[in-house]
Formats: structure tokens, sequence, C-alpha cells
């Protein structure tokens, strides 16, 4: 994290005192404050007209699953969808992915990643994670585009899909849901108590009580305790609701181009230099420690940057001077990069499974009780790797 990112986050968190950064913090609290005031007005506004039923959701032909945050930032939404597409196609149900593509070329009008013949729009076109999903699950429709009622009518219409998963949906409104999964992740469960831009809080806590199922990610980060009182806070919100725990699982390496794979054991020898434009770079740093990768040396962009060849270049000198051997990088980095660019360093990516640690029947019973799974077969059944 550079040293304008650690401010910024104690000033979010309220831990800048005295002088002239306490000063400024707390200028910046102030002003931060009244805009999420006015952006909580907002929300609470238009929540309402639904809520009230002014505005009414599209239903689709098919089950609509939603996997959302309640905070800004990653908290596993990726992986979580990739998980239940296998879980829906372990029981026999065919799903499509239905993604906003955020720094895609979609627009309202829904454009097909990728379908049963393969994979259709270049990452350029589709977004990282996007692209990232189509690589990941072969033969299911991965559709962009700012209208995900149209790309559902779509999935459903030209694929016969039999469910539709929503990433990142929780606070999409226009599609009504039979299923409506949050993730919170346990390392910054309610974004510092404020709603953005003070915090990173999209809704009030209370907006919880939508939710048919909570998922903690990340609880190997934390202390048990930690867990309990997440649980206590969410069921002070929604008491009925179930809940579940997972953290993300790290597999062997895989080569950049392919070619090649490693096991984890590799990451403990010699210096590497870890790579990523990711929400949460710290929990990829921590996943790597905890493979054995004592020697990083970290080099991050912003989440969704789009790499050049040049800016890998400089990557590349930067690390072999700081004695790196090998780059490390993340599955959703991964498709964005391209392995002539590295000079002959190589460059390997650090693939990410969901694992529950609790509540998994909680699903399974969501899911065949919603969606009418058929076979209990785990998702790893249709895992590809």
């Amino acid at each position: 994290m550079t040293h304008g990112a650690e401010i910024w986050e104690r000033i979010l968190r309220g831990e800048t005192r005295g002088g002239v950064e306490g000063a400024v913090g707390a200028a910046a609290r102030g002003m931060l404050a009244a805009l999420a005031g006015g952006y909580g007005v907002a929300v609470a506004a238009y929540r309402a007209a639904y809520d009230w039923r002014w505005i009414r959701p599209r239903g689709l032909p098919c089950p609509v699953l939603s996997v959302g945050n309640l905070t800004v930032g990653g908290t596993g939404k990726t992986t979580t969808t990739r998980w239940l597409a296998w879980r829906l196609m372990a029981g026999g149900v065919r799903p499509a992915i239905l993604s906003r593509g955020y720094r895609s070329a979609a627009g309202r009008t829904p454009m097909v990643v990728s379908d049963p013949g393969g994979i259709r729009l270049a990452t350029d076109r589709s977004g990282d994670e996007p692209q990232l999903l189509a690589r990941s699950l072969p033969g299911v429709p991965v559709l962009i585009g700012r209208d995900r009622v149209a790309s559902g009518r779509l999935a459903c219409g030209e694929f016969g899909v039999g469910a539709c998963l929503l990433d990142d949906g929780f606070q999409y409104w226009r599609l009504r849901k039979d299923v409506e999964i949050v993730l919170i992740d346990a390392t910054c469960a309610f974004g510092y108590g404020a709603l953005i831009p003070r915090g990173l809080l999209r809704e009030s806590p209370r907006a919880l009580r939508r939710a048919d199922l909570v998922i903690l990610t990340r609880v190997d980060f934390v202390e048990p305790v930690v867990h309990v009182a997440i649980e206590r806070e969410v069921r002070r919100w929604a008491p009925a609701v179930r809940w579940a725990g997972a953290r993300h699982r790290p597999q062997d390496l895989v080569a950049l181009d392919g070619s090649a794979r490693a096991p984890l054991a590799a990451l403990s020898e010699g210096r590497w230099a870890a790579l990523s434009s990711i929400a949460r770079p710290d929990s990829f740093e921590r996943t790597l420690a905890a493979s054995g990768a004592v020697r990083l040396v970290p080099f991050r962009f912003p989440d969704h940057h789009r790499y050049s060849e040049g800016e890998i270049g400089a990557v590349v000198r930067r690390a072999r001077a700081a004695g790196c051997t090998a780059v490390v990088t993340t599955e959703k980095d991964a498709v964005k990069l391209a392995a002539r660019w590295f000079a002959g360093m190589a460059c390997w990516v650090l693939p990410i499974d969901l694992e529950f640690v609790w509540g998994e029947d909680e699903i399974e019973r969501l899911l065949e009780e919603r969606v009418g799974v058929g076979s209990r077969a785990t998702a790893a059944a249709y895992q590809t790797r």
C-alpha cells in the first residue's frame, strides 16, 4: 500500500490525530460525511420506490440468483459466482451469468462474452471479471450490459438456460430475484460504519433484511470471536437470514501461458513479485504469504487497471532489481496480460477457489428449495482445473 493510500485509510477509520494530518483528516471526514448523507437520501428514495411498488421489478422465465455486496470493494463475488455455476451444473441446471461488465464495451444492449460455442469477446471489450468467468466456465453463457433484464431475456431465449446468476446484483433492483446472496468480508465487514464516500457502505446494514443468505468471506484472516461479532450485527438486522462462512483456498500455480503447473510450495523458493490490480491487494498478498511466499515485492495497480506492455516491462525491471526471480498474479489480472511482455521472467497465476468452513448445507437447501437443484453432487465435479 502506498503512503498516500495508508493515510487515506487512516482518515476513513478516524485514526488521524493531531498536527496537519489530524486537521486534514477531520476536515476530510466532515466533507465526506456530508456527501455520504446526500448519497444515503438518494439511495433510500430510490429503494423506497421499489418497496412501495411504485416501480416493479421485471421477472425472467427462469430462477435468478444474485451475488452481491453491502460494501464497495472485493469480497469474493467472482469466486462465489463461479462456485455457484459449478454447483448448479452439478445439480443438472444450466446457468448463464449476467454481469454489468465494468470497464467493458457494453452499453444497455447486451453483449455475449461467451456461449456454448466458445468465447466471443476479447478482454479489452468484455472487462476482466466477465472474461475470467468465461474462461473458467466453458460452455456457460456470460453476458454483459447495463440492462440485465435484457441480458437475462437473451440468455433464456437464445441459450435456453435453467437459471441466471446476477453478478454484483444486490443493488440491482430492476430484476426480480429468487435467491439474494450477500457477501461480507470478515476483515472489513461494515465498511468503516459509514456510507460512501465517508465509508465503504453502498447501503445501510438494514438492507440485509432483503438477503436470503449471508456468506462471511476470508474467515481465515480473523479470529473466531470476530465471526461471532459480525454474525451478531448481521442478525440485528436480519434475524432469520441463513449464515455461512468461507475462505479463499489457493490452488497450484499455473503458468500465465498455461504451459506448466507448479505446487504452492514453489512460493517459498526465492523472492516473488506480486502483481495485482484488484480491490483488495492486501488479501492477495496475505494469501501468498500464508502459502509460503515470505519474500514478496508488491506491485499494485488500481482495480480493473488495463496493463500496457510498457508498464509490465517497467515492473519486470524493478522486480529484477529487487532480486525477484518470478512474478505471481491473480486470475483476474491474468486475462489482461501476455506472457511475452515479461521479457523472459516467469509469470505464474494463483488460482483461488471457494471453500466453505460452515454453512454449505444452508446453501444446498436454498438451491433445492428455490432453484430445484436435484443432485447433491459437489461443485468440484464441474471444476475445470
